[in-house]
């Protein structure tokens, strides 16, 4: 038997696909175990049987059999914390209107009344001002939501088992259930090292929800090119240094150096020349409805970062950010605490300034258990100190 099998499948040996019946037998049966690591819906065509007799003198094949779709799931990341400075969000999925209720992008602060839910206390306002604050959040509507989703071979970084790409790709399917939820328009721009790699227009349709889900479901890191040198010229910090530490050194290999300083590209042209920022021009030229923006990346080039979330948030589009933290990736278990608290003080000082910008809201997304351990070894007056970013 042979079956044409689903790209996401690997494929079963020939020898395990087949059956022998002896004379005056007519039925048989095996049991063939096929492997998908990959999430998403499959579709298998219908079998293709080929029979031969046992002199290999007759032959003949025929199709025949189920046609089956296969949902293959991707495991539960079990400990998912989405949320700003360490600070928990207690729901997300929704996104931003002109109304106050349930949502994800907050709207004002007021003081709690009597009868307001425990879970909509803001917990880090309340310890500031002494007394207790609720934060509203903007309800939901029918605005426009694009899910940006950045799959370059940065994402790659975590264990084994979850990556930077795993806790965003949760993120952003908690996204596309609540969307579908209130039939809200819906698209889908996801990111590589070389461009955009899945193009999906904004819509209403039951089957673009599950287009979208299924194409985040099968998404996997790009693959990750050379390794790049001491000095990535492409960054014109790096070059600058480069260009301090050769002052004065006229030797042939400074001399060589030098020249590709001279030649490294502006900055403003390799802002221009980043995938994630191309995703956003793309949008942008490719739709003029208002709408929800929704950027999922990591903050591995900080710079590039923060022109692309300022370009989505142009002609008061709102924009939200959620960032999984390098530092919360490293492949060592946070071993040096100190270290690691700094680098994390850094990400939230970024988070911040990007939670700043008119229109952008800003999340941190990542593994619970490395945050609180990081947060905790910080010491109980740093410990508060890291909770005290973002729109107040």
């Amino acid at each position: 038997m042979s079956r044409s099998l689903p790209v996401a499948a690997r494929p079963v040996d020939e020898a395990d696909r087949q059956l022998t019946l002896d004379v005056g037998e007519t039925q048989a049966s095996t049991t063939v175990v096929l492997e998908v690591p990959t999430a998403g819906r499959l579709q298998f065509s219908e079998p293709t049987w080929t029979l031969i007799d046992n002199h290999t003198t007759f032959t003949e094949s025929l199709e025949r059999g189920p046609t089956p779709t296969v949902t293959v799931e991707a495991h539960t990341l079990e400990n998912i914390h989405v949320g700003q400075g360490g600070t928990e969000l207690s729901a997300f999925g929704q996104h931003a209107t002109d109304g106050t209720g349930d949502g994800i992008t907050p709207a004002e602060l007021r003081q709690y009344l009597p009868g307001d839910p425990a879970d909509r206390i803001d917990w880090k306002a309340t310890a500031r001002l002494t007394e207790p604050y609720v934060r509203e959040f903007e309800a939901e509507s029918d605005r426009e939501i694009a899910l940006l989703v950045d799959h370059r071979a940065r994402m790659a970084s975590g264990s084994l088992r979850d990556s930077q790409l795993d806790y965003i790709r949760a993120v952003a399917l908690s996204i596309i259930g609540a969307a579908e939820s209130t039939a809200d328009p819906l698209g889908l721009l996801t990111v590589g090292d070389e461009g955009l790699t899945n193009t999906i227009r904004a819509t209403r349709q039951q089957i673009s929800y599950t287009r979208i889900r299924d194409r985040l479901l099968a998404l996997e890191p790009t693959p990750t090119g050379p390794p790049s040198s001491e000095f990535d010229l492409q960054h014109p910090a790096a070059a600058r240094q480069l260009t301090r530490q050769l002052s004065g050194d006229d030797s042939p290999f400074a001399t060589v150096l030098r020249q590709f300083t001279e030649t490294a590209p502006a900055y403003v042209e390799r802002i221009e020349t980043d995938p994630l920022y191309g995703a956003v021009e793309y949008l942008q030229t490719t739709s003029t409805a208002t709408r929800l923006t929704v950027i999922l990346t990591t903050d591995t080039d900080r710079p590039q970062l923060r022109e692309t979330v300022r370009a989505a948030a142009n002609n008061d589009n709102a924009v939200l950010v959620f960032l999984s933290p390098q530092v919360l990736f490293e492949t060592t278990e946070l071993v040096d605490l100190e270290a690691a608290y700094r680098h994390y003080r850094e990400f939230e000082e970024f988070r911040t300034e990007l939670d700043r910008i008119g229109g952008v809201t800003a999340y941190e997304v990542g593994p619970g258990d490395r945050l609180t351990r990081l947060l905790s070894s910080s010491g109980p007056q740093q410990g508060r100190q890291a909770t005290t970013g973002g729109n107040q």
